[in-house]
């Protein structure tokens, strides 16, 4: 569904819920010229660049948290592969309910501080603006809101319908699979209805966004998702660690990604076993 050139919203949040998978089929289908629009990921984030997928970020963060900074955007940047037009949290939080509101853009105060306001890239001009609030005469930043083209989001659960739940943090994930102008919902599990009915308050994206929905386990794997497997540390800092070079980060593309045929591959190459070990403890979540 996802043309070369596309602009994604991309969903979860640092470690949690990270649509990974998709990640990995983007590239297995050789995806290219993709603009990424999140507050900020990882891993996924470095395996789009890293392979070529995407060529624009626009972001608040990236890195691989408590390991390192993220080795193959960097890379990129420098080879002027990957241009990055660097936001806020908050200002692209805000750039998202813009979206799902379907209004032009956002005013927010916190970026008048920073050099954010002086300094654009691919973006230019259209970055933000800096405007005389018509009701106070002061200062005030407007944002432009974000409508992509697809909004892509691991949620936990969701029924036959499209009904999406969400456990723990949520993110900008709200906004965002309202903002897209086609949602894809990836979730862990396929739930009755009746479910969905016992827990109603849990249902953070009603069917009637969704155009989309994948059913796969271990979607973020090697991040983690609330209440069904922890993240599994010793794959990411082998992850980390091949990437500090172009030549280790191919082998573990080769190895990971284009060396299996989809999602089932990759969970096999991973082994079973170890993917067990990271199921969640009731009633911790991880």
């Amino acid at each position: 569904m996802v043309p070369d050139g596309s602009e994604l919203f991309w969903g979860g949040f640092g470690y949690q819920r990270a649509p990974i998978a998709f990640a990995h089929e983007l590239v297995r289908q050789n995806k290219r010229r993709l603009n990424i629009q999140t507050c900020g990921s990882e891993v996924d984030l470095e395996i789009m660049c890293g392979a070529g997928v995407a060529d624009k970020f626009e972001i608040a963060f990236t890195a691989i948290e408590a390991l390192g900074l993220s080795n193959n955007a960097r890379r990129r940047v420098t080879e002027g592969k990957l241009q990055i037009e660097d936001y806020s949290n908050l200002a692209m939080a805000m750039r998202f309910l813009g979206g799902a509101l379907n209004v032009p853009f956002m005013p927010i105060r916190s970026l008048m501080g920073t050099d954010m306001v002086k300094h654009a890239r691919f973006k230019g001009d259209k970055k933000l603006k800096v405007i005389d609030c018509p009701f106070t005469n002061e200062k005030i930043c407007l944002v432009p809101s974000v409508q992509p083209d697809f909004s892509i989001v691991h949620v936990q659960r969701v029924d036959q319908q499209g009904n999406a739940q969400i456990d723990g943090i949520v993110g900008e994930d709200v906004e965002g699979s309202r903002c897209g102008k086609k949602l894809i919902v990836l979730a862990e599990e396929l739930i009755d209805g009746d479910e969905i009915r016992k827990r109603p308050d849990q249902t953070k994206i009603p069917a009637l966004y969704v155009d989309r929905i994948v059913i796969l386990p271990f979607i973020a794997h090697p991040m983690q998702c609330h209440d069904y497997y922890d993240y599994d540390l010793e794959h990411l800092q082998m992850f980390h660690k091949l990437t500090r070079a172009e030549e280790m980060w191919q082998e573990y593309l080769d190895n990971y990604i284009l060396g299996v045929d989809d999602h089932w591959g990759y969970l096999e190459k991973i082994g079973w076993e170890n993917l067990h070990k990271l199921r969640a403890r009731k009633p911790w979540g991880y």
